[in-house]
């Protein structure tokens, strides 16, 4: 687990377009991340706090309300305790309805694994699992990696951890998988070494249908595509599903991507960045998300985010969450700023089957960021966390910001909660204004400052593209209209 946060950051031209986020916590010294709610007003998460070079110190867990007040705090580690600890797992909701969390700890040439259980009051009771070992690769961590290490709780309240052992571990990524299955208590009650496998970056690990077991996503060896192995309580394999990215283009969706199964439904979601295959051809790449059903694994539908002309980032940690209702919350970023950072934030709410309520996409004059984590609210909306870089000041700060459910409701709503629903760029801009909406059915004006309609395009599609090299130079006013009212309009600049 890296504990130096690096940020190199490469200005650009800042456009002028803003939208409004409420930010219920700012912090330029500890961030947030592996959040989630216990009831609709209040989350935990955990605390990392860095010193003045960012190196990573302390580790918290706290609990806070959604207008950002700690409302408890309890230190897990600092100092040299803390660099022991090589992976340290998202919350876990038990089948008592308790909460606990895992990590992986390495004293000398040895490595072993422990879990956290937690009471309503933060009270914490730590236990070690039965099991260590030596076979581990102490190169930047590559075997506890959060990439590369796995775990699922089953149903009767176990862990099945999952990572690559160092003598399975070659140049080219793993050659093998390592599947422990703990019982309640801690003690090993399974293990298996699946052996045959391609190397790749990183795996899946999800909950089987029946949550006993587990799935996991790997290639096998000789093949180009990512299959997903079912396994049974007794970690024997009982089902193969060859290519799990049947539906999408071009066969990306779970190649360095987020995924996350929700236990209620059994659906597993994902998002990723993969080349766009739309036109205009200066589009490089787009945010893209999936569903599988629950049974077999099977791709059974795919999105794209908002059209953008720069690459984009999806499947950050833990930027998948459900409400009550089964709604699911995603966010990624667009528009890079530098290395790690990107200018805007894209944040979607779907229904379960992948039908788009709305989409955001916030940016800032000056402000780029690196999201960190996402977590919904029981009854809608949700809070993401980020860290957020000033460009004209220098700094480095860290942000917990608020959407409420109304914005992805529709047009009003999210005007009342201030977001835009159309965005003009580039701005200023030259022979082309593009209007990037997902209002469609309706169709874009341009005005000058006299008035007078110089520009009408219908809207068909992401991205809506207006000739405008004829014009002069100067400013003009831009309309989306929607059901013959205004539902959008700003200013743009040509120079």
């Amino acid at each position: 687990m890296k504990k130096v946060l690096i940020f190199l950051i490469f200005c650009t031209r800042i456009n002028s377009f803003a939208q409004e986020m409420e930010e219920i916590m700012y912090s330029d010294d500890s961030w947030l991340s592996y959040m989630t709610y216990v009831d609709d007003d209040t989350f935990m998460a955990q605390k990392s706090v860095a010193d003045e070079n960012m190196v990573w110190t302390e580790l918290h867990l706290v609990k806070m309300n959604d207008s950002g007040e700690e409302l408890a705090s309890t230190l897990l580690w600092s100092g040299d305790e803390l660099a022991e600890v090589v992976w340290v797992s998202p919350f876990q909701h038990l089948p008592n309805g308790d909460y606990a969390f895992f990590f992986a700890k390495k004293v000398g040439g040895t490595a072993t694994f422990h879990k956290v259980s937690i009471d309503d009051d933060l009270n914490l009771t730590f236990s070690r699992l039965d099991w260590e070992t030596d076979d581990y690769n102490d190169n930047n961590d590559m075997t506890f990696y959060p990439y590369n290490t796995g775990l699922v709780v089953d149903r009767s309240g176990g862990a099945i951890i999952t990572y690559p052992p160092y003598s399975q571990y070659h140049i080219n990524g793993t050659e093998s998988m390592q599947f422990l299955k703990f019982d309640s208590e801690g003690n090993l009650v399974g293990q298996r070494l699946m052996e045959g496998l391609r190397g790749q970056d990183r795996h899946h690990t999800l909950p089987s249908p029946d949550s006993t077991g587990c799935r996991i996503i790997l290639r096998s060896a000789g093949s180009s595509y990512l299959d997903c192995y079912t396994l049974d309580a007794e970690l024997n394999t009982v089902a193969v599903k060859e290519n799990v990215e049947d539906l999408s283009w071009p066969y990306q969706s779970c190649r360095f991507a987020y995924l996350h199964t929700n236990q209620a439904n059994g659906k597993t979601y994902s998002i990723n960045t993969v080349d766009c295959p739309y036109p205009p051809s200066y589009i490089s790449s787009d945010i893209m998300m999936s569903f599988y059903d629950r049974d077999n694994f099977k791709q059974m539908k795919y999105s794209w985010g908002i059209n953008t002309p720069e690459r984009d980032n999806g499947g950050v940690l833990q930027t998948i969450d459900f409400d009550a209702e089964n709604n699911v919350y995603m966010a990624g970023e667009m528009d890079p700023q530098g290395y790690f950072m990107n200018r805007n934030l894209y944040i979607v709410c779907f229904d379960e089957n992948l039908n788009k309520f709305n989409e955001i996409y916030y940016k800032h004059d000056y402000y780029v960021y690196t999201l960190l984590g996402l977590a919904a609210i029981p009854s809608g909306g949700c809070i993401i966390s980020c860290h957020k870089s000033d460009l004209h000041a220098g700094n480095l700060g860290h942000s917990i910001y608020k959407i409420p459910h109304e914005a992805f409701l529709g047009i009003d709503e999210a005007h009342d909660a201030g977001f835009a629903v159309a965005v003009a760029y580039p701005n200023p801009g030259g022979s082309t204004l593009n209007i990037r909406t997902t209002l469609t059915g309706s169709h874009v004006e341009l005005y000058d400052t006299g008035g007078r309609l110089v520009g009408r395009q219908e809207i068909t599609g992401a991205v809506t593209s207006i000739n405008t090299e004829k014009l002069p130079s100067g400013i003009y006013v831009w309309k989306v209209i929607k059901d013959g009212s205004e539902a959008e309009s700003g200013k743009w600049v040509k120079e």
